[in-house]
């Protein structure tokens, strides 16, 4: 009983976490570009505050990605557990290093106060080494495949509808895609679906499913 009322508060914490990433994801995308070209530093020098704010609130989802990632793995009794455990895992992974994506324009914005030249020569620097890419790879291969994986794992344990698969694929494709102005709008409703959707299929009923999940195991057996 004791087991039970912990998986359920942290699952009931980790779907809070994830309607507040979908929030604060959904105000980020109305700001300035989190990195960019050289023409970038045009938003640090002529508005630092308004593109720190931003970078904060970047910041802030990535932070709010980890107890709900981490609730999410309490949720799954039996059918579909280890792809919940697996596809959390890689979205956690996946985040951290969006997370160094996000020390990186921090950087940027913090030299605001230097001279245009070195900031232009640290900034062409960076992205002329090789290794600058690895983790924006590494992040939307283990992030967006992780959170694939959760979604089937919830829908294998019968507690999330198929729609819920379907919108994590296509945020793959709404980031790949370019609609012009359409495309912050598309990609909100996308980025609603998929982390509202999960946080609202983790605060549901948890006490009612865990009981039919366990007697389903307890019967199999």
């Amino acid at each position: 009983m004791k087991e039970n009322i912990q998986r359920n508060f942290a699952s009931t914490v980790g779907g809070i976490f994830f309607i507040l990433s979908a929030v604060v994801q959904i105000v980020a995308l109305f700001g300035p570009p989190l990195a960019g070209d050289i023409e970038f530093l045009d938003w640090v020098l002529e508005r630092p505050g308004y593109t720190l704010f931003f970078t904060f609130v970047v910041l802030a989802f990535t932070l709010f990605n980890v107890p709900a990632l981490i609730g999410a793995t309490h949720r799954v009794i039996g059918r579909g557990k280890w792809l919940a455990y697996i596809g959390s895992t890689l979205a956690l992974i996946g985040n951290f290093f969006f997370i160094i994506l996000v020390t990186e324009a921090l950087s940027y914005r913090g030299m605001a106060t230097l001279d245009r030249e070195p900031m232009v020569e640290l900034m062409q620097w960076t992205f002329d080494a090789p290794i600058y890419f690895v983790p924006h790879l590494l992040y939307l291969l283990m992030f967006y495949i992780g959170m694939i994986i959760l979604t089937i794992g919830l829908y294998k344990a019968r507690i999330a509808s198929f729609w819920l698969v379907a919108a994590a694929i296509f945020q793959i494709v709404a980031g790949i895609l370019d609609l012009g102005a359409a495309q912050q709008y598309v990609q909100a409703i996308v980025i609603l679906a998929v982390f509202g959707g999960i946080g609202h299929t983790l605060m549901k009923n948890p006490q009612k499913e865990s009981v039919s999940a366990e007697s389903t195991i307890n019967n199999a057996q």
